[in-house]
């Protein structure tokens, strides 16, 4: 069982950024001059830039919503906003801002489960037979 950890949150929204990047990149830099200037240099570099970090995304994306336990939709809508320029700015920050929401959310439930089991062991110890020691009386001051 994987849990949710803030690094899959880190590694999820520095691919979102730079595959975000670099479809804008394409989009409104490479295309442009592929198309108006006749310039192809560019293209073959950006796009296959732009290809492979898109299948680390994936893999990043997919590992973040199955830590996150999200439904198969908004795991395909997540997957798929790699391809749509500026939506992967937008719906980076929305995904990061729920996934850091359910990772306290967990924390503060093991916190309290934790705190939980502590008590119970000091209970434990109590009752097991361990003799109950009486605090320390402070010794009178001496008159001078």
């Amino acid at each position: 069982m994987t849990t949710l950890t803030s690094g899959a949150i880190k590694r999820y929204r520095a691919m979102a950024l730079f595959t975000g990047t670099m479809l804008l990149l394409l989009t409104f830099v490479v295309i442009p001059l592929q198309l108006w200037a006749h310039n192809k240099t560019l293209e073959k570099p950006v796009a296959m830039i732009h290809g492979y970090g898109y299948m680390v995304y994936l893999i990043v994306a997919l590992d973040l919503c199955l830590r996150a336990r999200y439904k198969p939709i908004r795991t395909i809508l997540i997957l798929l906003v790699g391809v749509v320029p500026f939506l992967a700015f937008y719906y980076e920050r929305i995904v990061v801002r729920d996934t850091q929401k359910l990772l306290a959310e967990s924390q503060e439930r093991a916190a309290k489960k934790k705190a939980k089991a502590a008590a119970k062991t000091a209970r434990a110890k109590v009752t097991v037979g361990a003799p109950a020691t009486e605090p320390e009386q402070p010794e009178p001051a001496a008159a001078e």
